[in-house]
């Protein structure tokens, strides 16, 4: 019985074992590949941690609030370096989370977003891979095909939390949204399912 008991206790903690989520970090302005994140928009449970792991060239990964409001904590590298380095980070509050790279000229391409979903609640955040944005960066317009997803509604979101644009795209496959009026920046798109879902895209206005 004694040993029943302690692994009743036990069970609760392994369905909420961590997860380690690998990004690698590289590229470069001068030439080649583009600086970048991969994969660049990723989910995760809270209590999961994400590894970052720089393959070439000089980076960061700063995801600090004076620079992103909107990011429900602080998170940061510190300084761009170069080399092999690595660096983890545990999320323990749920929300969605951008950050770019503070490398000079870097952040037009190598940005990315975390959404942290708490895995004990119903959560109303999600992310499919049939979502395709383009072009990236934006200029005039962006394209959102929805692939097998059906959208009631898109929204352009800043990091500061206003909505810039909402459009019904309600019995449609894709939104093309007029952009040319934002200011440079990183931007986050939010569409609204006919389920009742959210899926989160960020993206980069030249």
């Amino acid at each position: 019985m004694k040993q029943l008991v302690t692994l009743l206790f036990c069970v609760p903690f392994l369905a909420q074992a961590q997860v380690i989520h690998n990004v690698q970090v590289g590229g470069s302005t001068a030439g080649g590949t583009p600086p970048f994140y991969n994969p660049q928009n990723l989910t995760i449970s809270v209590g999961d941690i994400v590894r970052w792991t720089n393959t070439s060239g000089t980076h960061n990964v700063n995801g600090n609030t004076s620079l992103f409001p909107a990011n429900p904590q602080s998170f940061s590298s510190g300084n761009p370096q170069s080399g092999g380095w690595t660096f983890e980070f545990t999320f323990t509050i749920a929300g969605v989370y951008n950050y770019h790279c503070t490398q000079q000229g870097h952040s037009a391409t190598q940005f990315g977003s975390i959404t942290v979903l708490n895995p004990t609640v119903v959560e109303e955040n999600s992310q499919t891979e049939d979502i395709l944005l383009f072009p990236v960066p934006a200029n005039d317009q962006l394209t959102v095909l929805f692939g097998t997803q059906r959208v009631d509604r898109a929204e352009l979101i800043a990091l500061d939390g206003r909505t810039m644009l909402s459009v019904n795209t309600a019995g449609t496959d894709r939104a093309v949204l007029a952009t040319s009026a934002l200011s440079s920046g990183h931007y986050m798109l939010r569409l609204y399912t006919a389920e009742g879902t959210m899926i989160s895209r960020a993206f980069y206005k030249d």
